[in-house]
């Protein structure tokens, strides 16, 4: 995927490297990036944030990933998720076969394929709208 810029992205993880990292990626290659820590500020965020894309932590401090995609649909239904864990268990693995995510990585990814996932996701974003 060579797309270089124009998708906005909101990252959620509780860890601040990954958060930085991520937005580092992301805006060398002329995205608009947003990152919070919590579900919380990721909710309050994106009523005020229209991205396309949420980078979404399974385990945050006030609740987990999963639970926090459906708040986000349910205020931006054309959001795409890519969730991210360090936690990857056969039961999460199960749980994810019934939701609806673009992409799944488990941490650590390698960051060019994160890279390649969220650029697809605002390709089908952008088909989408």
């Amino acid at each position: 995927m060579s797309r270089a810029c124009g998708g906005t992205i909101l990252i959620v993880d509780d860890h601040p490297d990954i958060g930085w990292l991520l937005c580092k990626l992301m805006s060398v290659r002329g995205h608009t990036v947003k990152a919070v820590q919590t579900s919380a500020a990721a909710v309050a965020a994106i009523q005020g944030y229209d991205c396309q894309v949420a980078v979404v932590d399974y385990r945050l401090p006030d609740g987990n990933g999963l639970d926090l995609m459906g708040r986000l649909t349910a205020i931006r239904p054309s959001l795409l998720i890519i969730l991210m864990t360090s936690f990857g268990t056969p039961t999460l693995h199960k749980a994810l076969k019934n939701v609806k995510l673009f992409a799944y990585f488990d941490k650590p990814f390698n960051n060019q394929d994160m890279i390649s996932a969220v650029e697809a996701a605002i390709e089908e974003a952008e088909r989408k709208s």
